[in-house]
């Protein structure tokens, strides 16, 4: 369920004179593939030479295609418990599940029970009937049919036994669907691997998800992230085409969730991916919002939580939680930041090369 690009990397580096680059040991590569989530991912680092960026690009790859076949839950992969396989067997009896599949679920659980009612990863059965229709493209689901598949959808029917690694689905029509945080939880991942890597100052760009290491080895003090406008229109501090504002930040992660990312459009009305479990259709109250947190996989959980809130009840969260901020762009095109994202951004006065407080 999750979203396509809403970040535009700000790939405008401010490149330092060529002999400061010279006395460089390390320098900036990039490289970017479509295999994991449905995505592009990029990544950025600055490493000592391009074969130790190839090297360890290479395994951050290979780690993100693993944790997306796990989570993958339209497709099977020999040798993977994955989700489809749980989502095909689980009604059955208790099956096992990667060791992966099962740390996330139990996070989606402790996460739902701090935030009822609005994310809810045992949806699966709503949200195919949505996608269904998607992508047929052609009409919207009857009410009748989303009210008797959301009879299903009841976290409390799906039985986690961590130590034996397996789940059981008490009810045999319920399904998951981890949309709308695996990728996140996958990007966290496989930033904690680079972290502990020779290449700790990176930028991940995973669709919507963005996560930062250390600070880019160059002349800047931190990697700069865009928040595309939802209607690519220039506001008066528009730095770009296309871009709202930036974000400049290291050590952290940026979240985006909108209403222009994935959607089809019946008699000229948008119907976009991201269901509100309370209405069974498409949420209306914002038109994105942006999550800032250091851990990417929260910051994805929080992005969808809070674009099934109305703002100022999203604001009231966001404020009674240590190290988050948040950006919301609304429906009317207002936008409204938390006072630590508005610290960070390109419309506050931050930018790259001047010290500003962070979360």
């Amino acid at each position: 369920m999750k979203r396509f690009a809403a970040f535009i990397l700000c790939l405008c580096l401010i490149l330092c004179a060529a002999t400061g680059c010279a006395a460089r040991s390390y320098e900036k590569y990039t490289m970017h593939f479509y295999d994991a989530f449905d995505t592009i991912t990029q990544i950025i680092g600055y490493a000592k030479d391009e074969q130790t960026f190839a090297e360890i690009t290479a395994q951050a790859e290979a780690e993100f295609i693993r944790l997306h076949r796990i989570f993958d839950r339209y497709n099977a992969y020999e040798g993977v418990n994955n989700l489809y396989q749980v989502n095909l067997h689980a009604a059955e009896g208790p099956v096992p599940a990667e060791p992966e599949l099962i740390e996330l679920l139990l996070f989606c659980k402790e996460q739902q029970a701090h935030f009822p009612g609005h994310v809810d990863v045992a949806m699966g059965a709503v949200l195919d009937i949505w996608h269904n229709y998607r992508e047929e493209g052609t009409a919207v689901p009857t009410m009748d049919e989303l009210t008797a598949a959301s009879a299903h959808c009841s976290m409390d029917d799906v039985v986690i036994d961590e130590d034996a690694g397996t789940v059981y689905f008490t009810d045999p029509e319920l399904l998951l669907d981890v949309g709308s945080v695996a990728k996140g939880w996958a990007t966290e991942r496989v930033a904690e691997m680079l972290e502990r890597s020779e290449m700790p100052s990176f930028l991940i760009s995973a669709g919507g998800n963005v996560r930062a290491g250390d600070p880019p080895m160059d002349d800047r003090l931190y990697w700069g992230v865009s928040i595309q406008n939802p209607d690519d229109v220039h506001s008066n501090f528009t730095p770009a085409e296309g871009i709202l504002d930036i974000m400049y930040f290291y050590g952290g992660s940026a979240v985006t969730s909108g209403d222009y990312q994935r959607y089809y459009e019946v008699d000229g009305v948008r119907y976009h991916h991201i269901i509100d479990p309370v209405t069974l259709m498409p949420s209306k109250y914002l038109r994105a919002v942006t999550v800032w947190t250091h851990d990417s996989g929260l910051a994805d959980f929080l992005s969808t939580t809070l674009f099934l809130m109305p703002y100022e009840e999203g604001r009231t969260l966001v404020e009674s939680l240590d190290g988050v901020e948040a950006y919301w762009i609304l429906p009317d095109g207002s936008i409204y930041m938390t006072d630590g994202m508005q610290a960070m951004a390109y419309s506050g006065g931050a930018n790259s090369s001047e010290e500003h407080p962070l979360p």
